[in-house]
């Protein structure tokens, strides 16, 4: 039980993260209106005060009530859905409410729920969002439960009626019995005491002590933080309610219980949770990832104390990483706030700012000293050395989470079973990351990032044949994109065409350069997808791309890779016929695995078979893997074929498939693949054989 609970916990976590991501662009839209309202340039105020910026400031108060004032009635709708994505599935598609009944369910009951609460107020805004993500998960689970209950799908019609009809009638009782639940819930809510009698009694409390002000600032900084962390605008609480924790003190420095002044400018540092010093910390510690993208994103706000970026992009509300800190850190700063101006070292004095000056002039002009500043400015270095070590934790994190995903990414990309081409479409975390690192291939391609490498070939006396062109991804986002899923990443994305173009031509400018070299007779093997051949257009890009080099086709080996089943139709058909008009060698790359038939060698003229690596490896050691290299050597030969083995690593390896019958030889028994300027001189170390490799 204590396990399914956490389960469950685990889920619900996770659903409201998402919604607070997915809320994002409502956000930052409503960041920046803010930020342009109350922006503390004295012109631009003016500006806003004059009769042609009255049209701009309405524009930015509509702004600002259209995206802050529904933020509590979208969060309910979108923890909803993202609860339903992730919840498992059932025996059948009737256990399993749709995702729009479950968001239209969440609206119904949110609404029901705010106005009997605060019906005087009708707020569907910040206050409500610790509202909104109750209504949120009880909606998801209470129709999960109810559409397993038959007796409460009393509208249940015949499986031939249209879809949306079938799903609609089935849900018209749970969703009407679940907006009576949320409305009993929310009535019963709205007769208990106000928090208002709470924030009397903590203020009472404060004035009978001898450290009032610093009871105050704990109670007002815990407030604010501790609704904050939870979705709620703690701001909004204690204006509402707390206002009593800044009641007239004349008794005390700063002439209140508690300075709002003082409190807005040396505690709430870059907003609620002293963000200023979690920022500096993320700059400091993330090199990549979408932590340090939310931090550009959100500085320039925080610097006007504006941190709804900070706290919903990264989020930092729910975060169990940083509730600690965001707690400790303005609490540290209030205290130490509170100390300076008990001891002395500041004096207020009685001016009035816009909350959003940015902090360093809020203290100077507050105190009209450097005292301002400099206490500023270490509450800025106190808070980013308490976030320091939970934003170290969250980014090993990320980093292990980030790893795995690109992991499961690349695995599933390079999958050979049905429908791996699907990852592209998928909408999970998957799904988005494997569309992510293809946009980022094409705009490597389309500038030339990628690097070609060239491994050697070797006959069975070690004279060098020639080479095979690899590509290589040099600024690949993780180590896991390996030339083999980023081949197969454009592949599925509809990009192989332009890598296949350029690996195409920059293989001929490296035979252009052997021959300038005295290197003629080395030839170059060039790898082509299935996929390319598919294309109507590919035997004369091809032609196109030779006939800008001074190299002959019979130097070009073309390898047809195994990535996908070879096409049985009349364009492949047509192109590899082309290219056999045109010269070049055909070769059967990964033969004897995945999708090769022997059938393949009665449709094409092929000159080489290669022999894939997962039965030269453990030649020695695996008697099956030793009697299809003879059958297919012995093919090879019949057929005047040459047979290449890959992956050789030993001398030994390389002995017993000779004595197997392969002809010719390439893996790091000779040389690891090689960038293009090593070649050259590796040719001179290593002479090449006095003809080109055979058709044998």
């Amino acid at each position: 039980m204590r396990a399914r609970l956490a389960r469950r916990g685990a889920l619900w976590l996770l659903s409201i993260r998402d919604a607070f991501v997915s809320l994002i662009p409502l956000t930052l839209f409503g960041v920046l209106a803010v930020l342009l309202r109350n922006l503390p340039l004295p012109f631009h105020q003016h500006y806003l005060q004059t009769a042609d910026g009255a049209a701009l400031g309405g524009l930015l108060d509509r702004i600002i009530e259209g995206t802050h004032g529904v933020s509590g009635l979208a969060l309910a709708v979108l923890v909803a859905i993202h609860l339903r994505q992730r919840q498992p599935a059932g025996p059948t598609m009737d256990d399993m409410p749709p995702m729009l009944a479950v968001g239209l369910s969440s609206l119904i009951n949110f609404m029901l729920a705010t106005l009997t609460i605060f019906h005087q107020r009708g707020a569907l805004g910040f206050d409500l969002m610790l509202i909104g993500i109750g209504i949120g998960l009880f909606s998801a689970e209470y129709l999960r439960w109810a559409s397993r209950r038959r007796w409460l799908t009393l509208f249940d019609t015949a499986h031939d009626t249209d879809t949306e009809m079938h799903a609609a009638l089935r849900l018209c009782l749970p969703t009407i019995v679940s907006g009576l639940i949320a409305l009993t819930a929310a009535s019963l809510l709205a007769v208990l005491p106000g928090p208002d009698r709470l924030f009397v009694a903590l203020a009472g409390l404060a004035q009978e002590s001898t450290h009032g002000n610093y009871l105050a600032v704990t109670f007002a900084t815990l407030t604010n933080q501790l609704f904050w962390f939870v979705g709620v605008h703690g701001g909004h609480i204690l204006d509402t309610f707390g206002g009593s924790l800044f009641a007239a003190a004349p008794a005390l420095p700063g002439g209140h219980l508690l300075n709002r002044t003082l409190f807005n400018a040396f505690v709430l540092v870059g907003g609620a949770g002293a963000t200023l010093g979690l920022l500096a910390a993320l700059h400091l510690n993330s090199r990549c990832g979408g932590q340090r993208r939310i931090a550009r994103i959100a500085a320039i706000p925080a610097l006007f104390n504006i941190n709804e970026m900070v706290l919903f992009g990264l989020p930092v509300v729910l975060s169990p990483f940083y509730l600690i800190p965001f707690v400790l850190a303005p609490v540290s700063l209030g205290l130490l706030s509170v100390a300076a101006l008990n001891l002395g070292w500041l004096e207020l004095r009685p001016v009035n700012i816009p909350w959003t000056t940015p902090p360093i002039l809020s203290g100077w002009l507050l105190t009209g000293s450097l005292a301002g500043v400099l206490l500023q400015s270490g509450g800025i270095l106190l808070s980013t050395a308490i976030y320091w070590p939970f934003v170290k934790a969250a980014e090993r994190q990320r980093v292990a989470g980030e790893d795995r995903l690109f992991k499961e990414t690349a695995e599933t990309i390079l999958g050979n079973r049905p429908g791996r081409a699907s990852v592209l479409r998928r909408t999970d975390e998957t799904g988005l990351l494997g569309r992510r690192v293809l946009a980022r291939l094409r705009e490597d391609i389309r500038h030339g990032r990628l690097l070609l490498h060239f491994q050697p070939k070797h006959d069975g006396e070690d004279r060098l044949l020639g080479f095979e062109a690899l590509v290589r991804w040099p600024q690949a986002p993780h180590r896991a994109i390996t030339p083999a899923v980023t081949v197969a990443l454009a592949e599925d994305g509809g990009a192989i065409g332009d890598l296949g173009g350029w690996v195409f031509a920059q293989a001929l400018a490296f035979k252009e350069a052997l021959n300038r070299e005295g290197f003629g007779v080395l030839t170059v093997a060039v790898n082509v997808s299935p996929v390319q051949l598919a294309d109507a257009g590919f035997a004369e890009r091809i032609a196109a791309i030779l006939g800008e080099h001074r190299v002959r086709p019979e130097e070009i080996e073309i390898e047809i890779t195994e990535s996908h089943a070879m096409p049985d139709d009349p364009t492949s058909e047509r192109n590899i016929r082309r290219l056999a008009e045109m010269g070049f060698a055909l070769a059967m790359d990964d033969f004897g695995m995945g999708h090769t038939s022997l059938l393949h060698l009665r449709r094409f003229d092929v000159a080489v078979i290669k022999i894939d690596g997962s039965l030269t490896r453990e030649v020695r050691e695996n008697g099956t893997n030793a009697d299809i290299i003879r059958a297919i050597t012995a093919l090879g030969r019949a057929r005047g074929i040459a047979v290449v083995a890959e992956f050789v690593e030993s001398g030994a390896q390389k002995q017993a498939l000779q004595a197997m019958g392969c002809t010719v030889f390439q893996g790091y028994h000779y040389s690891p693949p090689l960038p293009a300027a090593a070649c050259l001189d590796y040719c001179r170390r290593h002479p090449p054989a006095a003809t080109p490799p055979g058709r044998a």
